[in-house]
Protein backbone atom coordinates (compact mmCIF):
# COMPACT_ATOMS: atom_id res chain seq x y z
CA UNK A 1 0.00 0.00 0.00
CA UNK A 2 1.59 3.35 -0.91
CA UNK A 3 -1.09 5.71 1.05
CA UNK A 4 -3.69 5.30 3.58
CA UNK A 5 -6.48 3.22 0.97
CA UNK A 6 -4.29 3.64 -2.28
CA UNK A 7 -3.01 0.34 -3.52
CA UNK A 8 -0.71 -0.16 -6.59
CA UNK A 9 -0.60 -3.46 -8.94
CA UNK A 10 1.56 -4.93 -6.87
CA UNK A 11 0.26 -4.67 -3.52
CA UNK A 12 -3.45 -5.18 -4.53
CA UNK A 13 -4.18 -7.26 -7.65
CA UNK A 14 -7.16 -7.07 -8.65
CA UNK A 15 -9.68 -9.50 -8.48
CA UNK A 16 -10.54 -9.51 -12.06
CA UNK A 17 -8.43 -12.69 -14.54
CA UNK A 18 -8.88 -12.90 -18.07
CA UNK A 19 -8.35 -16.81 -18.59
CA UNK A 20 -7.90 -18.77 -21.34
CA UNK A 21 -9.81 -22.34 -20.43
CA UNK A 22 -7.41 -26.12 -21.14
CA UNK A 23 -8.89 -26.65 -24.34
CA UNK A 24 -9.27 -22.89 -26.03
CA UNK A 25 -7.03 -21.86 -28.72
CA UNK A 26 -5.99 -18.45 -29.36
CA UNK A 27 -4.47 -16.72 -32.25
CA UNK A 28 -3.07 -13.09 -31.58
CA UNK A 29 -1.95 -10.62 -28.97
CA UNK A 30 -3.72 -10.71 -25.44
CA UNK A 31 -3.29 -7.33 -23.37
CA UNK A 32 -5.03 -6.46 -20.43
CA UNK A 33 -4.45 -4.57 -17.45
CA UNK A 34 -5.62 -7.37 -15.08
CA UNK A 35 -4.60 -10.84 -14.48
CA UNK A 36 -4.28 -13.36 -17.20
CA UNK A 37 -4.23 -17.14 -16.65
CA UNK A 38 -3.76 -19.68 -19.37
CA UNK A 39 -4.39 -23.07 -19.52
CA UNK A 40 -5.35 -23.64 -23.12
CA UNK A 41 -2.97 -22.64 -26.06
CA UNK A 42 -1.63 -18.91 -27.55
CA UNK A 43 -0.15 -17.98 -30.28
CA UNK A 44 0.66 -14.59 -29.88
CA UNK A 45 2.15 -12.37 -26.63
CA UNK A 46 0.34 -11.88 -23.28
CA UNK A 47 0.97 -8.55 -22.07
CA UNK A 48 -0.64 -7.99 -18.60
CA UNK A 49 -0.29 -4.95 -16.17
CA UNK A 50 -0.43 -7.39 -13.11
CA UNK A 51 0.18 -11.22 -12.85
CA UNK A 52 0.80 -13.96 -15.57
CA UNK A 53 -0.10 -17.28 -14.85
CA UNK A 54 0.86 -20.57 -17.35
CA UNK A 55 -0.69 -23.03 -15.63
CA UNK A 56 0.41 -27.13 -16.27
CA UNK A 57 -1.56 -27.39 -19.82
CA UNK A 58 -0.47 -24.40 -21.01
CA UNK A 59 1.54 -23.50 -24.24
CA UNK A 60 2.28 -20.27 -25.11
CA UNK A 61 3.93 -19.49 -28.74
CA UNK A 62 4.46 -15.63 -27.90
CA UNK A 63 6.53 -13.79 -25.69
CA UNK A 64 5.15 -12.75 -22.07
CA UNK A 65 5.37 -9.40 -19.70
CA UNK A 66 4.07 -8.52 -16.84
CA UNK A 67 4.78 -7.82 -13.14
CA UNK A 68 4.99 -11.26 -11.83
CA UNK A 69 4.47 -14.33 -13.80
CA UNK A 70 4.03 -18.23 -12.64
CA UNK A 71 4.81 -20.71 -15.26
CA UNK A 72 3.64 -24.05 -15.21
CA UNK A 73 3.49 -25.21 -19.01
CA UNK A 74 5.32 -24.17 -22.18
CA UNK A 75 6.57 -21.11 -23.24
CA UNK A 76 8.10 -20.65 -26.54
CA UNK A 77 9.28 -16.79 -26.28
CA UNK A 78 11.12 -14.09 -24.18
CA UNK A 79 9.84 -13.87 -20.76
CA UNK A 80 10.18 -10.17 -18.89
CA UNK A 81 8.73 -10.29 -15.80
CA UNK A 82 9.13 -6.40 -13.75
CA UNK A 83 8.68 -8.22 -10.21
CA UNK A 84 9.05 -12.22 -9.91
CA UNK A 85 9.37 -14.86 -11.70
CA UNK A 86 8.45 -18.31 -10.51
CA UNK A 87 9.21 -21.23 -12.67
CA UNK A 88 7.94 -24.60 -11.86
CA UNK A 89 9.28 -28.45 -12.25
CA UNK A 90 7.29 -29.10 -15.73
CA UNK A 91 7.54 -25.85 -16.83
CA UNK A 92 9.76 -25.87 -20.23
CA UNK A 93 10.77 -22.28 -21.30
CA UNK A 94 12.43 -21.14 -25.00
CA UNK A 95 13.59 -17.74 -24.89
CA UNK A 96 15.22 -15.30 -22.61
CA UNK A 97 14.07 -14.49 -19.48
CA UNK A 98 14.17 -10.66 -17.64
CA UNK A 99 13.72 -10.65 -14.06
CA UNK A 100 13.68 -8.92 -11.08
CA UNK A 101 13.52 -12.16 -8.90
CA UNK A 102 13.13 -15.28 -9.88
CA UNK A 103 12.24 -19.20 -8.46
CA UNK A 104 13.17 -21.98 -10.41
CA UNK A 105 12.31 -25.58 -9.38
CA UNK A 106 13.84 -28.95 -10.06
CA UNK A 107 13.28 -30.53 -13.16
CA UNK A 108 12.49 -27.42 -14.86
CA UNK A 109 13.42 -26.92 -18.51
CA UNK A 110 15.41 -23.32 -19.92
CA UNK A 111 16.61 -22.67 -23.34
CA UNK A 112 18.05 -19.25 -23.38
CA UNK A 113 19.60 -16.32 -22.18
CA UNK A 114 18.53 -15.57 -18.48
CA UNK A 115 19.01 -11.82 -16.87
CA UNK A 116 18.43 -11.47 -13.18
CA UNK A 117 18.71 -9.03 -10.55
CA UNK A 118 17.80 -5.79 -9.13
CA UNK A 119 19.64 -3.60 -11.10
CA UNK A 120 18.72 -5.73 -14.85
CA UNK A 121 16.88 -3.12 -16.98
CA UNK A 122 14.06 -4.49 -17.91
CA UNK A 123 13.52 -4.02 -22.00
CA UNK A 124 10.26 -2.95 -23.34
CA UNK A 125 8.39 -5.86 -25.20
CA UNK A 126 7.48 -5.03 -29.27
CA UNK A 127 4.16 -7.22 -29.83
CA UNK A 128 4.26 -6.95 -33.41
CA UNK A 129 7.01 -9.20 -34.13
CA UNK A 130 6.25 -12.61 -35.62
CA UNK A 131 4.54 -14.89 -32.95
CA UNK A 132 6.55 -18.31 -32.16
CA UNK A 133 5.17 -22.19 -32.42
CA UNK A 134 3.42 -23.48 -30.02
CA UNK A 135 4.87 -26.86 -28.31
CA UNK A 136 3.89 -29.46 -31.23
CA UNK A 137 5.19 -28.10 -33.55
CA UNK A 138 8.87 -27.47 -31.74
CA UNK A 139 8.56 -31.15 -30.57
CA UNK A 140 7.57 -32.61 -34.28
CA UNK A 141 10.24 -30.47 -35.94
CA UNK A 142 7.17 -29.27 -38.27
CA UNK A 143 8.66 -27.42 -41.45
CA UNK A 144 8.17 -23.70 -41.51
CA UNK A 145 6.40 -24.32 -44.81
CA UNK A 146 3.86 -26.85 -42.86
CA UNK A 147 3.09 -23.85 -40.01
CA UNK A 148 2.65 -21.02 -42.60
CA UNK A 149 -0.15 -23.08 -44.05
CA UNK A 150 -2.14 -23.58 -40.89
CA UNK A 151 -0.85 -20.50 -39.19
CA UNK A 152 -1.17 -16.59 -40.55
CA UNK A 153 0.78 -15.38 -37.67
CA UNK A 154 4.44 -16.79 -38.77
CA UNK A 155 6.33 -19.89 -38.09
CA UNK A 156 9.06 -21.29 -35.89
CA UNK A 157 11.02 -18.10 -34.21
CA UNK A 158 14.92 -19.41 -34.50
Amino acid sequence: MSKRGEYTANSNPSTHITQVKHGSVVKGNLLSKDSIRVDGHITGDLVSDEKIIIGGNGQIGGNLNGVDITVEGFVNGDVVAKGFLQITTEAKIYGKIFAKEISIEKGAELNGKVNVGKEVDIPEMNTTSPTRSLKSTVATGTSAEQVDKNDNYGSVAW
